[in-house]
């Protein structure tokens, strides 16, 4: 395959699975079809089954290509937060604050089709083993680090499942409290 194909290819998958993320931001998991997904990304239903032979495909390609969202994304904060105790786990405060504001219907979507999948979290937690491994290195308080982390996952999780008591004001003081306590000794 060319450069050109290869290139064309993977615009076309991304496009795609663009397109299936806006379905389900717009319309809910259910509304999710091959049908709604061609319509709203431009590709004729063969053009969409060609890349996705199944639903279950594009449900595949849509976690995996939130998890390559998600890993740039925290590569990029931490890149902006060398001067932070842990660099990658500051990054992760930051992409989560910014995926709750703009992503959250995504992640309830998600959670909602991935719910009888359990194998499609592997991608999700194969990065968060990276970063995982990121933070034990750029730390000597590893607990404290992990109890940051679970504390994001707490928020993100409740969010997720529509059973969060915090408005956005509140989720924003948590978060600058993580950033708090990540920096102090």
């Amino acid at each position: 395959m060319t450069a050109r194909a290869s290139r064309n290819s993977q615009d076309s998958k991304s496009d795609i699975l663009a397109g299936a993320l806006e379905v389900i931001r717009r319309s809910g998991a259910p509304s999710l079809t091959i049908d709604a997904v061609a319509e709203e990304s431009g590709f004729s239903k063969g053009g969409v089954l060609y890349n996705f032979p199944t639903k279950d495909a594009l449900i595949t390609g849509m976690v995996e290509y939130l998890v390559g969202q998600f890993e740039a994304d925290v590569l990029v904060a931490r890149e902006s937060n060398l001067q932070s105790r842990s660099p990658t786990l500051c990054g992760m405060i930051d992409v989560t604050e910014r995926w709750l504001e703009t992503k959250r219907d995504v992640a309830q979507a998600i959670l909602a089709t991935t719910a009888d999948r359990p194998a499609l979290s592997e991608p999700f937690l194969r990065v968060k083993a990276k970063f995982k491994a990121a933070i034990a290195d750029e730390t000597d308080q590893f607990g404290k680090a992990m109890a940051i982390w679970a504390s994001l996952e707490g928020l993100h999780f409740s969010v997720a499942h529509c059973v969060s008591i915090l408005n956005e004001n509140e989720r924003a003081e948590v978060l600058s409290e993580l950033r708090h306590r990540l920096e102090q000794d």
